[in-house]
């Protein structure tokens, strides 16, 4: 019963008990008014009489009126409504509420009352029932939506105005309100705040009403003419956002959003903060924390060295590398304008950091080993690889050179030059491998491993999955999709991929380089598999189209050595460490003399083109290899 009372009457709600006195007036006095009003409109000389039977009739009558108005008023919820946001359903409300309560008042008094209080003088008529109805409903309509028909009024006087609601009463969501209110030149007009917290429901902040939560965004939108919502969540999950968005999608209003937490560096929030919604947001995941001492010690005043430093891994590590303040930081890659914009970016950030941009061929190796020669490097982090699964099932030779040779001469190279750690960016896809690109990675993490048992330097390899808008990602492809109208491909319904964002993936490399002592494997926790269809479907929603709407999205089946589910390590092979995203697979290295042979027999076959015996070679050296039966004839 408690639970009902509350559900109907907010009994803490202050402007709900002015509201129900102000029933109770109006309840009364539409009553009385349409009683001694009929009398006034009579013309025969009983008026004196007829209004002392009429006052008899409203005075006994009276208390059952008024309760039944009451009942019916909170059942059909006048007293939860927000009337400066009133709409056509509250106006059916209070239609229903009169309509209700009249007609239980009118057949319980003519069927109870009447016989009772007719002999006792009281007079009834039929008529009354009806006026009174008509006219309070007529004065609750007006009354009730009067603050809103002023706001409307306000709202269509201030002409090229965007109506816009803020998503978050937080701290970011006020900061922002202060800022348009604050900045004459926005034309931005704050119709409330949608928040879910309970507490904050119908606050005042700044002058601006929290008029709901998120599971009312859609009829706010539609009753307060909204065209664009402002997220200011920045701590808000990826799924959250993503309901918000498909919400905006739907009701067809634009958006933005605050850059999340880690992104607000001073904390304060601008309008300049405010940005289209991208991807990663709706992919949101925990913010990475770091040991930047340890990373400091280990990077600070030490010459770092990145093969395929122009990459999308390489170059990013290269701007978390400069933060830490290395002597020097060599960069080796093979595409002059990627190196060329690295370089570029980080001398204009880092202008007192000393750069070594280098043109080279991994393949290479006295190129190769002439870089390491003269500077010496203390730190090597080696990104070069081929990653491309489809163009590598088409050009075996080259994945061998590249990401086995490739690694053998940068491991060789490390070792000559004294360098104490050399970190190999490996894939989940030398999990089980189904890809050449994947066998020839697995293949390198073996060889990495066995050589760390006859090297001083400490070899160690770090494992992960997809990198989000990463050369050669799905996201690049799915964008230009959408921009050229559609189709959007995906290979199958069912298909997941392990996503981590480019920063989060940089800076994890960097923290396992602090905690491998050498021979392991290091595994970046990338969250729950995502589905790929969801990806296209939340990417379509973004750039401001439906789904199977505006964009169809298509299925073309597996591609050569693409597997459905991915995997990052071998069953039982996990260990923790003492970060919580940072997990490490320790296995007995093969034989490096053993090894050794076996790779120099692929390399042999792979630099005069026999493709089949690629395939055989590396089936031999990876076993649980798995290659696609129409490539490896």
């Amino acid at each position: 019963m408690r639970h009902t009372v509350r559900t109907w009457f907010n009994v803490r709600d202050s402007r709900a008990w002015l509201l129900l006195v102000l029933d109770i007036s109006l309840a009364v006095g539409s009553y009385a008014a349409v009683i001694f009003g009929r009398l006034l409109l009579r013309e025969d000389l009983r008026i004196s009489s007829e209004v002392a039977l009429g006052y008899r009739t409203w005075l006994y009558t009276l208390p059952l009126l008024v309760p039944l108005r009451l009942a019916f008023f909170a059942h059909f919820g006048l007293y939860r409504s927000g009337w400066r946001y009133a709409g056509l359903r509250d106006c059916l409300r209070i239609v229903q509420a009169t309509v209700y309560s009249s007609v239980l008042f009118s057949t319980c008094v003519l069927l109870i009352y009447r016989p009772i209080l007719k002999p006792m003088g009281a007079t009834f008529w039929p008529s009354v029932f009806v006026g009174d109805w008509l006219l309070l409903t007529v004065i609750l309509v007006v009354l009730r939506f009067s603050l809103r028909i002023k706001k409307e009024l306000i709202a269509w006087r201030r002409k090229g105005t965007t109506n816009v609601i803020i998503v978050g009463a937080g701290d970011a969501g006020v900061m922002l309100l202060r800022e348009i209110i604050g900045n004459a030149a926005l034309t931005y007009n704050v119709r409330g705040f949608v928040d879910d917290d309970p507490r904050k429901q119908n606050m005042l902040l700044q002058g601006v009403p929290v008029i709901g939560t998120r599971a009312e965004l859609p009829t706010l939108i539609h009753t307060l003419f909204i065209e664009e919502v402002l997220i200011a969540i920045p701590s808000a999950s990826g799924r959250a956002l993503r309901e918000i968005i498909e919400t905006c999608t739907t009701m067809g209003v634009r958006f933005k959003t605050l850059p999340s937490v880690t992104d607000i560096v001073d904390g304060r929030v601008t309008m300049s903060d405010l940005r289209a919604v991208d991807i990663t947001d709706i992919l949101r995941r925990e913010p990475v924390r770091l040991d930047t001492e340890r990373i400091r010690a280990a990077v600070h005043d030490r010459v770092v060295l990145v093969t395929g430093g122009g990459g999308s891994i390489g170059s990013e590590l290269c701007r978390q590398l400069a933060l830490y303040g290395p002597r020097e930081l060599v960069l080796v890659e093979l595409s002059e304008f990627n190196v060329y914009q690295i370089d570029k970016e980080l001398r204009r950030k880092y202008p007192t950091l000393p750069i070594f941009p280098y043109i080279a061929d991994i393949k290479n190796e006295n190129r190769l080993r002439a870089i390491f020669e003269q500077h010496a490097p203390t730190l090597v982090f080696h990104a070069a690889a081929y990653k491309h699964v489809p163009i590598m099932e088409r050009n075996p030779v080259e994945a061998v050179l590249n990401n086995i040779k490739g690694t053998m001469n940068v491991v060789h190279a490390a070792d000559k030059a004294g360098c104490r750690e050399c970190v190999m960016i490996s894939s989940d896809k030398a999990v089980r491998p189904s890809s050449i690109m994947g066998a020839t990675k697995r293949a390198a993490e073996l060889y990495v491993q066995a050589f760390n048992t006859i090297s001083q330097t400490n070899f160690i390899s770090v494992r992960f999955g997809n990198v989000l808008d990463s050369s050669g990602s799905v996201l690049p492809l799915f964008k230009e999709q959408i921009m050229q109208g559609g189709p959007v491909t995906v290979t199958h319904p069912e298909i997941t991929r392990y996503f981590m964002l480019i920063p989060e993936a940089a800076q994890l490399v960097l923290e396992a380089a602090t905690l491998g002592t050498g021979g392991e494997i290091f595994i970046l926790n990338m969250g729950e598999p995502v589905r790929i269809l969801d990806l296209a479907r939340n990417l379509i929603q973004l750039m401001g189209k439906q789904p199977n709407v505006d964009i169809d999205i298509v299925f073309t089946g597996l591609r050569q050595g693409e597997k459905l589910h991915e995997e990052l390590m071998y069953e039982g092979s996990e260990q923790r460490t003492r970060f919580e995203k940072i997990m490490m697979a320790r296995s007995a290295p093969p034989l490096v003399g053993d090894l050794q042979e076996k790779i120099a027999d692929l390399i042999a076959v792979a630099t005069v083109g026999n493709v089949p015996r690629i395939y055989e070679c590396l089936c031999d050296i990876v076993p649980e290899y798995t290659p696609d039966e129409k490539v490896a004839k």
